[in-house]
């Protein structure tokens, strides 16, 4: 099975603190579809985007 190619639309919405913060995203297609990101999670993915070679 093919992974799904999914693209952020440039959306996240809020949430309280402590609470996943839901990344709005689409398929190919235009299905929408969400990733939600725990606290580690969301700290692992933003390190990842500043500095993607981890110096």
């Amino acid at each position: 099975m093919d992974p799904i190619t999914i693209r952020w639309n440039r959306t996240i919405l809020p949430t309280a603190p402590g609470d996943d913060t839901i990344v709005c995203c689409l398929t190919d297609d235009g299905q929408p579809v969400a990733l939600l990101l725990d606290d580690e999670h969301r700290e692992a993915l933003g390190l990842q985007l500043i500095d993607p070679d981890g110096e």
